[in-house]
């Protein structure tokens, strides 16, 4: 358990597996926060992000199957079976409803939540995603290709590197102590190589495009403006396809604002969740 939760534990799925979660900022009232992250990474990962949420909201974290602390993902996973598994976890806590964040892979768990279960979503926001999986640039192409060969390499220090991986050029080259410390945080939960190809093949099969006109959730899309991995065209149709959705730009940011912006963008995201408009 982080030793700045408020409770932690486990919950077993309807279907078989469970899922370890973590609540911070149990003293808020109001509806909770629970927060996707991206593939491979484990909640460990939320960090700075996650206490500064906290300190404004209660927060729900949690390692989906094949991730961290959870069981193994079935062999067959979508995104949508990870999203149902989210549903579980809100059931087993007693949470009728919750804000979404989901970042990357986390996003395409979240636009499920949002599309089968729009009455357990109160505000939704996704980051770093499109409607479709794997929308990759063509520098983002090469860097997959890195990350790929990286994940084949035997021991658990290529497959924790491969969240460094998705840091920005400027952040892995100017600030090589803030990767470091991603990496290391990524050491506490290193990623099982099965269990990333799983949800490798869960991104690429994710198409949710035909099914984004039934979000009713009010939506915020956020992009970072230096995201080498995929771009700033996917989120733009992610925003465009959700009624009423709007896109703002992190600045300054890479694939996963969370790590690069942490406190930046966790002012972004809880001023639009807690918002009383």
């Amino acid at each position: 358990m982080s030793a700045l939760a408020d409770q932690a534990g486990s919950v077993e799925l309807p279907g078989g597996g469970f899922v370890a979660f973590e609540v911070h900022g149990a003293r808020h009232g109001g509806v909770p926060v629970l927060l996707l992250r991206p593939m491979v990474g484990a909640m460990a990962l939320w960090g700075g992000f996650r206490d500064a949420l906290a300190a404004r909201a209660r927060v729900i974290a949690f390692d989906p199957r094949g991730t961290g602390a959870s069981s193994d993902a079935p062999a067959d996973a979508t995104t949508r079976d990870l999203a149902r598994d989210a549903v579980a976890l809100l059931d087993a806590l007693g949470e009728p409803v919750a804000h979404v964040f989901g970042i990357s892979f986390g996003a395409m768990i979240a636009t499920w939540i949002a599309v089968d279960a729009p009455a357990r979503v109160a505000r939704l926001c996704l980051a770093s995603a499109g409607p479709v999986g794997f929308a990759l640039t063509a520098s983002g192409v090469g860097r997959a290709l890195e990350m790929t060969a990286t994940a084949l390499v035997p021991g658990d220090e290529a497959v924790t590197h491969l969240v460094g991986e998705v840091l920005s050029a400027d952040l892995r080259e100017g600030r090589p102590s803030r990767v470091a410390a991603v990496e290391a945080a990524a050491a506490t939960a290193p990623a099982d190589r099965v269990e990333v190809l799983k949800h490798a093949v869960a991104a690429a099969r994710h198409d949710a495009s035909a099914e984004l006109h039934r979000v009713v959730a009010r939506t915020l899309v956020l992009a970072g403006d230096r995201d080498e991995l995929i771009g700033d065209a996917p989120t733009a149709a992610l925003a465009a396809a959700i009624p009423g959705a709007r896109l703002e730009v992190v600045a300054n940011a890479g694939h996963d604002l969370t790590l690069e912006r942490p406190a930046e963008t966790a002012a972004i995201v809880a001023d639009f969740l807690l918002a009383d408009d």
